[in-house]
């Protein structure tokens, strides 16, 4: 584009430097040349040509003759009249004769001026076209062009200069952002160690890392929560070093500090692992995150399962030798005796009901508590 506004600006300076207006210039050059190159001859010429005409005896007088020798009369009116006509005629072709020896001089510094242009108006039709009215047309067509991409340009520099505007102002605004980040990471990191104490992970160390990449990422974005689940580790990507169970966990204690989130959370294998007093910490966590979202968890403990406030029980059946798997939400009266059979075994003993029984209203008073 540059290389073509370069072009285009050469050629519409060199033809507005001519300053071509009249698309006949070339002729009347050459008719001008011609008298120049041979003045003598020509004034010569043109004043024999005049007195041919205005003389005595010349052919205006012959003609004024004939108009005499036809009288007045009506029958000889049409000759007379075209003799008149060309006398006017001749007349005014020696007026203009005159008019043209009048000028006709040896004049060698015009006669080089001339020369030059009609040189001029050569070049020009040898580069832009084959008379000097293609050459005006090509001017204005180069015109128009040059105008339009010089007006492209512009706006594509005051595009660049708002672009860059823009920049400034985004990356002005991502340091605001990412200092915020920066300063919140240690914060949401404590808490959720805090939580994870009481998750059965406790020593566990957490670090939020805000985005490293400051060219690609300006506002740290991309956020990574790193875990060491062990005294001694140190803390990697909490999708690398956690178990299926610390895992969940970690997310729970995430979620239990975060006042955002879905309104729907699935945990899988949170209780794996633990049992006891671990056990009934995250079965509380479950349900006072369940206070705020519905939270589905999948367990296999009853303290888990006694914290919730529906319970929804999960068999594998076979049907003509083909396995289906069957999920049935149990009545109120049900609970206790699907708590019982998870406490001790497939038969639940009236001991294990009866401690099922306390475990549900636990959570009912819980819950009250709670509120």
């Amino acid at each position: 584009r540059a290389r073509e506004i370069d072009l285009l600006r050469f050629q519409v300076e060199e033809i507005s430097r001519a300053g071509l207006s009249d698309a006949d210039e070339d002729a009347r050059l050459e008719q001008q040349i011609d008298l120049l190159q041979d003045a003598a001859s020509h004034r010569d010429a043109l004043a024999a040509a005049i007195g041919a005409l205005t003389d005595d005896e010349g052919a205006i007088d012959r003609l004024t003759a004939s108009v005499a020798a036809l009288g007045r009369g009506d029958a000889m009116r049409q000759h007379v009249d075209r003799i008149r006509e060309l006398q006017s005629l001749v007349s005014d072709a020696a007026d203009d004769m005159r008019r043209v020896l009048e000028t006709v001089e040896e004049d060698p510094t015009r006669l080089a001026a001339l020369v030059e242009r009609r040189q001029t108006l050569f070049d020009l039709r040898r580069k832009y076209g084959e008379s000097v009215a293609a050459v005006i047309a090509y001017g204005s067509e180069a015109s128009a062009r040059l105008q339009e991409l010089e007006s492209w340009e512009m706006r594509a520099a005051e595009l660049d200069k708002r672009r860059a505007e823009a920049l400034r102002a985004v990356a002005s605004q991502a340091a605001i952002v990412r200092k915020a980040r920066e300063e919140a990471a240690p914060k949401l990191a404590k808490a959720v160690e805090k939580h994870l104490a009481n998750l059965a992970l406790a020593g566990a160390r957490v670090r939020v890392a805000v985005g490293a990449d400051l060219e690609r990422d300006l506002a740290g974005d991309e956020v990574s929560f790193l875990l060491a689940a062990n005294p001694g580790s140190d803390p990697a990507p909490l999708t690398k070093v956690a178990s299926g169970g610390e895992l969940a966990r970690t997310m729970l204690a995430l979620r239990l500090v975060l006042t955002q989130a879905p309104g729907t959370l699935v945990f899988d294998e949170v209780d794996a692992g633990i049992g006891g007093d671990a056990a009934v910490s995250v079965a509380d966590a479950l349900a006072e995150l369940g206070e705020r979202h519905q939270v589905l968890v999948v367990t296999h403990l009853p303290q888990v399962a006694a914290r919730a406030t529906r319970h929804v029980t999960v068999e594998k059946v076979v049907r003509k030798g083909v396995t289906y798997a069957s999920a049935r939400t149990l009545r109120d009266d049900e609970r206790a005796d699907e708590i019982a059979r998870m406490l001790s075994g497939s038969m639940a003993v009236e001991s294990a009901v009866e401690h099922a029984r306390n475990m549900l209203k636990g959570r009912a008073k819980s819950r009250a508590t709670r509120r």
